[in-house]
């Protein structure tokens, strides 16, 4: 779902609340075709009015996600990964256990990712969102203070991280070894986690 346009409006609400005209330009769409969107949307409990803008002529209307909707983000099934993280710390040493799932992370990167192309990090970075078909992930790039930031709308192991946020730590320095660059991590571990990591290596 995520990969139409009623996904790529669920995609760009998980930022911020929008209005009709913000999405259409957004989007590339006319206003008309988002409010037909955006209806639908709400009928089917996803979206919701969030408030007003104050406009030239009148108030806009602003959108945000429902708590349903955020629940169409990908998601790992997370509790089973919960407790063999647990039991890994308990039963091993810390560079023990932290050896084992960054090997972990390695392989699952390399099964979905393979081989990139690309001399620099930051086209590395472009080869490995389209194989993950970034958009549909709710998976956005941009440039923030000179650095490259990796952010999603969720956290698909969210369950382990809320318990073991280390391992955000250790994703980043896997997705660095990918890249070839420096990655850090801050991603936000609340009510509503999201990955959140920056590209700080050389040759960008």
């Amino acid at each position: 779902m995520l990969g139409t346009t009623k996904g790529k409006i669920l995609v760009t609400l998980c930022w911020r609340r929008q209005t009709v005209s913000d999405l259409a330009e957004g989007l590339g769409l006319t206003d008309n075709a988002v409010r037909a969107q955006l209806e639908r949307l709400e009928r089917d409990g996803l979206v919701a009015k969030a408030g007003s803008r104050r406009g030239v002529r009148k108030p806009h209307v602003e959108y945000e996600l429902t708590a349903e909707a955020l629940t169409r983000f990908p998601r790992a099934y997370g509790p089973v990964l919960v407790h063999v993280v647990s039991v890994l710390r308990d039963r091993l040493r810390a560079g023990g256990s932290r050896g084992i799932l960054l090997e972990a992370a390695r392989r699952l990167l390399d099964q979905h990712l393979g081989r990139l192309r690309g001399r620099s990090p930051r086209k590395r970075l472009a080869a490995a969102i389209d194989k993950l078909n970034g958009a549909g992930l709710g998976i956005d790039v941009s440039e923030r203070s000179g650095k490259t930031v990796i952010r999603s709308c969720s956290c698909p192991i969210a369950s382990v991280t809320a318990v073991h946020p280390e391992v955000c730590a250790l994703f980043a320095t896997v997705l660095g070894e990918v890249l070839g660059a420096d990655v850090s991590e801050s991603c936000v571990k609340g009510g509503s986690p999201r990955c959140y990591f920056e590209l700080v290596g050389p040759g960008r």
